[in-house]
C-alpha cells in the first residue's frame, strides 16, 4: 500500500480523508508533504504553483474562485486538481458518458443549483457551469437573464443549437443539490447531484420509449473523489486536465472581475451567441 504525507493544518476534515481513502496518509512533520491542500480563495493559483514547486507530487484546490493560472502549465497543471463541491462528484462522470449520445438532437437543456444563502455565488456558479459543460459538452458564452440576492438566471446555447437554461437559487427551504435535464423527442436525462455534505449517491435517470433507467453510480462525496484523483496523481497512474477546462469555464460563465454581468437581459444578447 502506497502512503504519502500530508500537512494536517491544511486539511478541513482530514479524519475524514485518511478514514475513507484507499491508502495511508502521513502527517509530513518538518519534511514537503507529498500532498498538499489549497483553498480557492484569492490568490489559490500562486499558492497551488508554490507547493508544486516546492516538491509535492499533487495539489488539490477547494472550491477555487475565478483567477489567472497561466503560472501553472505542462508537468505543474497535471498535478493540480480542482475539488468542486458538485462537479466533481463522480455521478457526473456517468451522467457525461450516458448524455453523449443524446446532445446531437437534444432541443432543451437546464441544470438549476440550489445553495444557502451564505454561499459564495461566483464559485458556485463556477461549479455550476463547469457541471454543466461536463454533462452538456460545449455550449456559447452565457448571457445574465436576471441576477439579485435570491439567484442568478443565465442562457446559452449548445453546440447543436439546443436551447441551455442555468439557474442559481439562493434558499433555505431545500437542501444544497444539483439537478440536470436533457431533453430529446423521445426521451432525454436527468440527474441530481448531492451536496458533498452527504454520502448519498449521485442519481442518474435515462428515459427513453421503452421507460425509465436508473445507472450505477458510486456512494462516494465530491471531496473522496477529489483526493482519490490526486493519490492516483501522485502514484504516476494519472495526470489532470482540471486546469485546461477551468480556463474555458472562465471564458463562458460571466463571473469576470474585468467586467460587471447585467442584471437584466437585453434580446441582442442572445442573436450575438447564435
Amino acid at each position: 500500500m502506497t502512503s504519502f504525507t500530508v500537512d494536517p493544518r491544511q486539511l478541513v476534515g482530514l479524519p475524514e480523508v485518511v478514514a475513507s481513502l484507499p491508502i495511508s496518509l502521513a502527517p509530513a512533520g518538518r519534511s514537503t508533504p507529498q500532498l498538499s491542500a489549497v483553498a480557492g480563495t484569492t490568490g489559490w493559483a500562486g499558492r497551488a504553483a508554490e507547493a508544486v514547486f516546492a516538491g509535492a507530487l499533487g495539489a488539490v484546490v477547494d472550491a477555487p474562485e475565478e483567477a489567472p493560472t497561466d503560472q501553472m502549465a505542462g508537468d505543474m497543471a497535471s498535478r493540480v486538481v480542482l475539488a468542486w463541491e458538485f462537479a466533481s462528484n463522480p455521478g457526473v462522470l456517468a451522467a457525461a458518458e450516458a448524455a453523449a449520445p443524446l446532445r446531437t438532437h437534444a432541443f432543451l437543456a437546464e441544470a438549476t443549483l440550489t445553495v444557502r444563502s451564505e454561499t459564495e455565488l461566483k464559485g458556485a456558479l463556477l461549479d455550476l457551469v463547469t457541471t454543466a459543460s461536463r454533462v452538456f459538452g460545449e455550449f456559447t458564452r452565457l448571457v445574465t437573464l436576471h441576477k439579485d440576492a435570491t439567484g442568478w438566471h443565465l442562457a446559452g446555447k449548445l453546440a447543436g443549437g439546443a436551447p441551455l437554461v442555468l439557474t442559481l437559487l439562493v434558499t433555505t427551504a431545500d437542501p444544497a443539490s444539483l439537478r440536470l435535464r436533457l431533453l430529446t423527442g423521445d426521451g432525454g436525462l436527468v440527474v441530481v447531484v448531492p451536496s458533498s455534505n452527504t454520502a448519498a449517491p449521485a442519481e442518474v435517470r435515462i428515459v427513453g420509449p421503452d421507460g425509465e433507467r436508473l445507472l450505477p453510480t458510486l456512494w462516494e462525496t465530491s471531496r473522496r473523489a477529489s483526493w482519490r484523483r490526486v493519490v492516483a496523481i501522485a502514484a504516476g497512474d494519472a495526470v489532470s486536465d482540471d486546469l485546461a477546462e477551468f480556463r474555458h469555464t472562465i471564458t463562458v460563465a460571466p463571473v469576470s472581475s474585468s467586467g460587471t454581468a447585467p442584471n437584466q437581459f437585453k434580446p441582442s444578447q442572445m442573436k450575438d451567441q447564435s
